[in-house]
């Protein structure tokens, strides 16, 4: 597990890292040294049918970094420094990293799914960009686990903002893990307009009301999914300003949002369906 403490004044990040050590052997260990050895251990389970896995914020990516560590086979080792004692039934964590002002930023994010489209606005996705990376990020390559991720308030209390899971993480990688949903930034899609021009050809006119309630500007990156799902020869007629294509499926827009405002942003799509 990693607890991660946010500064987004500041935009660093404070992250620690815990082992979660459970005993149910039958004898005390006490005084021992203790080894994490990270990665996924191949088990035969037969056939296993395909799991869906929802679409990630943009923006991570795998690093290409080797990480100062042991190494045995594929997998990582990190020897605890400190000797532990843990009792039979007993559980205790042990840290294994600690990493303090590590450049981080916020980002909002909203993906519409294809021909999707609401009668009330819904929020935007919060979401927290760092890396593991050896210059400018927490260098080191990070086991899979839960972040859970705080923020000081006004006391200078820390407050549990949300939290996301991780893979086994390389070194030099990017990571960008959705928190939560913005309570003032929200989204509206809506479809203006859907016309057939041929046997499977269509015109689809999309309109997105982008509105912030904060007392801050913000910028909310847009995404419009399901471009090449299940067919081919997508484009862009018009758009009221620049989208980038993230990839095959989905075309993405920055939108500046004004405080207390909003912002429209309008699309036409051709497809095959």
């Amino acid at each position: 597990d990693y607890v991660a403490l946010f500064d987004e004044t500041q935009g660093k990040i404070d992250v620690q890292g815990w082992i979660t050590l459970t005993n149910n052997s039958g004898t005390t260990f006490s005084n021992a040294s203790t080894l994490l050895v990270a990665g996924s251990v191949g088990q035969s389970q037969g056939v296993r049918p395909r799991n869906y896995r929802p679409p990630s914020p943009p923006g991570n990516a795998a690093g290409t970094e080797t990480a100062d560590r042991e190494r045995l086979g594929d997998f990582y080792v990190y020897p605890l420094a400190d000797r532990t004692t843990i009792a039979n039934a007993q559980q205790k964590q042990v840290s294994f990293l600690d990493v303090s002002g590590s450049p981080a930023a916020k980002a909002y994010y909203y993906r519409n799914d294809w021909l999707g489209r609401s009668d009330e606005a819904r929020s935007a996705d919060t979401v927290l960009r760092f890396s593991s990376s050896r210059e400018g990020g927490l260098g080191d390559a990070l086991p899979s686990g839960t972040v859970r991720v705080y923020m000081r308030d006004v006391r200078g209390q820390p407050q549990f903002i949300g939290e996301s899971n991780i893979g086994h993480t390389p070194m030099g990688s990017r990571l960008a893990l959705k928190t939560g949903e913005a309570f003032d930034v929200k989204v509206q899609p809506t479809i203006e307009k859907r016309e057939r021009l041929s046997g499977d050809k269509w015109r689809t006119t999309m309109r997105y009301r982008v509105t912030n309630a904060r007392d801050a500007a913000v910028t909310v990156e847009l995404g419009q999914g399901g471009l090449d799902s299940w067919w081919k020869d997508t484009r862009i007629e018009s758009e009221s300003q620049p989208s980038e294509r993230t990839n095959a499926d989905e075309a993405l827009w920055k939108v500046a949002v004004p405080a207390n405002g909003e912002t429209i942003v309008n699309a036409v799509f051709i497809t095959r369906f």
